[in-house]
């Protein structure tokens, strides 16, 4: 409201200012044409009149001569002094704005005039008189023209700046009202609904974006909600039993010392280990999904790491491991960690395989490709999404004897992506791919 009552003051201003100066400017012509008729028809009959003729009651004239003493005038300012001082050289004009005069009225009409004037003088010389003619027209009308626009102006600015006002409080209430919405809704959500969701206009405008941003973010966050429920479940499901097996195993210690207790704490630095994995696993996982996990940039010979873990495999006997597809590829990324995903791959190979594992390593212009392969009953469709997240075991490998917990190919994907790269299982008819690419930066 203020910037519009602002700017309509200002034009109004412009607008009455002009105004005022095109009215000012046509009294002055009036009164010109005036004065120049009066000394030409002083010049042409070469007489003075008693009176001098005026054109309208809101005119005076008079003719002065140089000593500043009335000649003649018109009769509605007849025994005034002259009416001013100007004196301009014969066939010259000059004009003198605002100037005081007192005219009488000689008609039964109210004539709408002030003292306010704009007075014309014209030099005349030769018979019958050597003086100046001048003409005063009243600036009464032009004046009152101005203040009439002037109170037509205000009344609108405040006409206008209330309607302005109206409508910005009622548009700008009707615009902002999906952001309240969004608000109060956002407001009542609590840590145990992030499944709520706010209203999403149907308009495709930055309100209908922010809700849409608004949802997708409280999508994102009951997502993690859900992670973490998850994954406080699961972390207590796998910590119970080896705890339950490492107590029990104290326990008979304890109780039957002597003979088998080598065996026992054998039995129980195994589950030990087993913890001290897992803790490591989730520490791991926790440092990635923080991005606090810091990843050293070195030349790695993959090959390398590769045909380290394939030889470890053949030192186990269980399974036959070909190395036919491994060819010679550096990488540059964190060698401890590209370690543990070669490692997690292989361990995951051999615990499903039936006899055979394969590994290969290739090296392209884009970046590099390995793949794990084994002979065992493959990965359904459906479910090879869902092994790269945490936890899950398929139901051919849900035994804790010899398994993991579940985290070796979550482990495997975030490295991975951590290594600008992706991850996917396919078939190997039979059996299942793990296949790695990583873009080379």
């Amino acid at each position: 409201m203020l910037v519009v009552a602002i700017a309509f003051t200002l034009s109004a201003y412009s607008a009455t200012a002009v105004l005022q100066s095109a009215l000012d400017t046509s009294v002055a012509n009036t009164a010109r044409s005036e004065a120049l008729d009066i000394s030409s028809f002083i010049v042409a009959r070469g007489t003075l009149p008693s009176r001098l003729p005026i054109s309208s009651e809101e005119i005076a004239a008079q003719i002065v001569a140089r000593s500043g003493a009335v000649i003649t005038s018109s009769r509605n300012v007849r025994g005034q002094p002259a009416m001013d001082t100007l004196h301009p050289a014969p066939g010259q004009t000059e004009v003198r704005s605002g100037v005081v005069i007192h005219v009488r009225r000689f008609t039964r009409v109210q004539l709408d005039l002030d003292n306010r004037f704009t007075v014309v003088a014209v030099g005349i010389s030769g018979a019958p008189v050597r003086g100046t003619v001048l003409v005063a027209a009243s600036l009464g009308a032009a004046d009152h023209a101005v203040e009439a626009v002037v109170l037509t102006l205000l009344t609108t600015l405040a006409v206008v700046t209330l309607i302005v006002g109206f409508l910005v409080w009622m548009l700008t209430g009707w615009a902002l009202r999906p952001v309240e919405l969004v608000r109060s809704e956002v407001a009542g959500i609590s840590a145990g609904e992030l499944h709520r969701r706010v209203p999403e206009p149907a308009v495709d405008d930055e309100i209908g974006r922010l809700a849409r941003t608004m949802n997708a973010m409280l999508a994102r966050l009951e997502q993690a909600n859900s992670r973490e429920r998850q994954l406080v479940a699961d972390v207590s499901h796998e910590l119970r039993n080896p705890l339950a097996a490492l107590r029990a195993q104290l326990e008979v210690a304890v109780t039957h010392p002597g003979d088998g207790s080598r065996e026992l704490l054998e039995g129980a630095i195994a589950e030990v280990d087993r913890l001290s994995r897992l803790v490591g696993d989730l520490l791991t996982l926790a440092r990635l999904d923080e991005e606090i996990l810091v990843l050293e940039q070195r030349d790695v010979d993959l090959d390398e790491v590769v045909l380290t873990h394939a030889s470890r495999l053949r030192e186990h006997g269980r399974v036959q491991v070909s190395i036919d597809g491994v060819t010679a590829c550096r990488i540059r990324g964190d060698e401890t960690q590209l370690t543990r995903v070669v490692a997690n791959l292989a361990d995951n190979a051999e615990r499903h395989a039936r006899r055979r594992v394969r590994f290969a390593v290739g090296a392209s212009p884009e970046g590099i490709t390995l793949t794990v392969e084994d002979d065992g009953s493959g990965v359904p469709e459906a479910d090879r999404l869902r092994i790269f997240e945490r936890f899950v075991r398929l139901d051919t490998a849900r035994t804790h004897h010899g398994g993991g917990a579940g985290l070796g190919l979550a482990i495997v994907r975030e490295i991975v992506r951590a290594h600008g790269g992706e991850v996917w299982v396919e078939d190997a008819h039979p059996g299942a791919r793990f296949v790695v690419r990583i873009v080379r930066g």
